[in-house]
């Protein structure tokens, strides 16, 4: 009798074979894991075999814990980590962030997550989708920029503008329309037929220049309408036709204005009822009225938005002690220096007295919103002088960001708002907070950490550790990797994880890192004084620095005051930084070589376009990532592995393995000819001091690391 598991099987395997034909296809990665309690960290059990093709990463890369928190961006990470560590209130949730390709650098991504299992180990358990939107996004952020622009035009014109359909009905109307038809609320208008306001007399010419204007000519008419409360009126018009993306009309644009009362106090009227006299803002009606329709631009872009409520500190003293004319005067100002700091697509409005409101479009990111409120409250604290008084003034201001928070209503957003805004006058006045606890959480930590480091260096606070690294042929120590470590004097060591996307957002990168630059080269020298061998010091090199022209000053500067020889700085850089711009790359490598200097390629990853370059990059070395050393058990990582290391000798150049932990990936790099190899089988990153006395006194232990077991 035949096998009855036969047919079922080879149906199963063929059946999953198409659906591997189906995901390479797919234009979407899809992955399973869990996600971190602590940090909120996505870390992947399993991934879709199409990642390599859509992103330059092979699924085994993935898998490592850390991988995808080091390819988000860094000025996206915390906004995701919040977003998803709500997935315990809910079920599923969309994020849409920057995440670094190997090959093409950041592009945007739209991670879809949802809780597949209950927790384990606390652990949340997902599954979820990855989709390149970058080229949506891109088409959105331009339509936005026009429609926010036009939509201020249009707003902010005196003239009522219109937009009916091809049945005749109102779909869009601005406030001066609204006045035109004694209307508060645009909901009073939308959806009802133009022919309703038509004065009777006019109304069989008004469907004869309505046909004209549908068949796409222009038209200009003046005729009779009556307005909501029936009060009559003569209007001027101009009708042209709106065409969609296809070339068909779709709608008609009317521009219509008072042509029997413009200059009485109605048409004053109109504009008081959307506007602020004494500033010339929108006023609180017209606010709400943006807030909403940024919302739902918004929810379609799927990006942030921040609504601010501001409040001027101690404001009434000001009136007080030097009168209302100085109050007004100083509220001017004020208002012109909260609109400075915004750009045209954001909305600033007062509600009245000393209070102001802001909705900040567009923004991808937490840092977005307490950026520009941190810049308000700078601009605005600036003394201003008014009839030779010195004025000092300051602003409190309170931030709630949609959707983050879970009030999806416009009267909620501004409340928490407000509410919000009271919180940072308890808080002693002049600065500002956000709504949500994390989110301030977010920024305080993020101001802090930028705040310290400013101090860092003045304080001493910054040290180096590091790691040997040995020839795994002879087992002697033939360099070392210089890690960056930093003690802050109140709260301890802080990960450079935490502390470098902070460095390079804020340029001080530049001089942390021609300190290390210096502190290495200065311990070397040290360690040259006291007897020892040439050591080799590698020093990692950060994109930002790399970029900056000051880089080669800033590494001659280091070799010549401490007098060490260029061949034994090596500068360490990132696959993925030199394959950004290779022609430009290519030329900064190539003055380095010609210093001395050697160059070393970190956490190569074998991908295509790399190979391409490879061989026009002056470079000496490349480090075989510790991802691929760890799965060297496993048959795609020792395929990956033995692939780099050949490639490496058949280029000639050094290949370095890092993150070795065990004999048996020691011996299988032995035997593969990798040529050096560094990590926590041999030694832990110390200080420089613990590294002279382990080359002093512990040399041969060190080597013989090489070859047995340490008990």
């Amino acid at each position: 009798m035949p096998d009855s598991t036969q047919v079922p099987e080879t149906r199963i395997a063929a059946d999953f074979s198409q659906l591997d034909t189906l995901l390479q296809a797919s234009p979407a990665v899809l992955y399973s894991g869990s996600q971190n309690p602590g940090t909120q960290s996505l870390e992947v059990d399993w991934v879709s075999s199409n990642l390599w093709a859509l992103t330059g990463y092979r699924p085994q890369e993935a898998r490592d814990p850390s991988w995808w928190s080091q390819q988000v961006h860094p000025d996206d990470l915390e906004r995701v980590q919040v977003s998803f560590a709500r997935l315990g209130k809910r079920r599923e949730i969309y994020a849409e962030y920057r995440f670094r390709f190997r090959n093409t650098g950041y592009r945007w991504i739209r991670d879809h997550r949802r809780v597949c299992d209950p927790e384990v180990d606390g652990r949340c358990q997902v599954k979820g989708a990855w989709l390149d939107v970058t080229e949506r996004r891109e088409i959105q952020t331009r339509l936005h920029e026009r429609e926010q622009l036009l939509r201020r035009l249009v707003e902010t014109d005196m003239e009522g503008v219109l937009v009916v359909d091809a049945e005749g009905r109102i779909i869009e109307i601005n406030p001066a329309g609204l006045g035109l038809l004694s209307c508060r609320d645009a909901n009073e208008v939308i959806g009802n037929s133009l022919m309703h306001y038509v004065a009777p007399h006019h109304q069989k010419r008004f469907v004869l220049l309505a046909r004209r204007a549908v068949s796409g000519e222009p038209v200009n008419y003046e005729f009779d309408i009556h307005d909501a409360r029936g009060e009559p009126m003569r209007v001027e018009t101009r009708c042209s036709p709106l065409f969609d993306a296809h070339g068909q009309i779709r709608s008609v644009l009317i521009v219509a204005r008072d042509s029997s009362r413009r200059s009485d106090a109605a048409y004053q009227a109109q504009y008081l009822a959307h506007y602020d006299m004494l500033t010339g803002l929108p006023n609180r009606a017209l606010f709400r009225d943006r807030l909403l329709q940024s919302m739902a631009q918004a929810r379609r872009s799927e990006t942030l938005i921040a609504v601010m409520f501001l409040d001027m500190d101690n404001f009434k003293d000001v009136n007080d002690t030097l009168g209302h004319a100085v109050g007004d005067r100083l509220l001017r100002e004020v208002s012109a220096r909260i609109v400075g700091c915004t750009r045209e697509t954001d909305t600033v409005a007062r509600f009245g007295g000393d209070e102001f409101g802001v909705i900040q479009t567009s923004m991808h990111s937490v840092e977005d919103a307490a950026e520009l409120a941190e810049r308000i409250v700078d601009t605005v604290s600036q003394p201003i002088i008014i009839d030779n008084h010195e004025i000092h003034s300051a602003i409190s201001i309170g931030v709630t960001l949609y959707p983050f928070d879970d009030h999806h209503n416009a009267d909620e957003l501004l409340k928490n708002a407000d509410l919000a805004m009271y919180k940072a006058k308890r808080e002693g006045r002049n600065r500002f907070q956000f709504y949500v606890a994390e989110l301030n959480r977010i920024v305080q930590r993020r101001a802090t950490i930028e705040r310290d480091l400013r101090l860092a260096l003045q304080r001493d606070e910054f040290s180096l550790h590091f790691q040997p690294q040995l020839c795994i042929e002879t087992g002697q120590v033939i360099g070392v990797e210089a890690l960056l470590r930093w003690n802050q004097r109140e709260r301890g060591p802080i990960s450079p994880a935490e502390f470098i996307p902070v460095a390079e957002s804020t340029g001080l990168i530049m001089d942390i890192g021609q300190w290390v630059l210096q502190e290495a080269c200065r311990q070397v020298t040290e360690w040259q004084a006291a007897g020892l061998p040439p050591v080799r010091v590698a020093v990692n090199i950060s994109p930002v620095q790399f970029r900056h022209r000051q880089l080669l000053d800033s590494i001659m500067n280091a070799l010549q005051s401490s007098g060490v020889d260029p061949q034994l700085l090596e500068i360490e850089l990132t696959e993925s930084l030199i394959m950004r711009d290779a022609d430009t790359t290519i030329s900064t490598l190539r003055r380095l070589r010609e210093l001395g200097v050697e160059v070393s390629v970190d956490d190569f990853g074998t991908g295509y376009s790399s190979l391409s370059y490879l061989t026009r990059f002056p470079i000496n070395k490349i480090k075989l990532d510790q991802s691929f050393v760890r799965d060297i058990h496993k048959p795609d990582g020792a395929a990956i592995a033995r692939t780099v290391i050949t490639l490496g000798q058949t280029l000639d150049m050094r290949v370095m393995a890092e993150g070795v932990e065990t004999y048996e990936q020691l011996a299988f790099l032995r035997e593969h000819g990798c040529h050096e190899a560094q990590g926590f089988l041999f030694s832990r990153p110390m200080p420089g001091g613990a590294i002279q006395r382990l080359l002093t006194d512990s040399r041969e232990d060190l080597r013989l690391r090489m070859l047995e077991p340490a008990f």
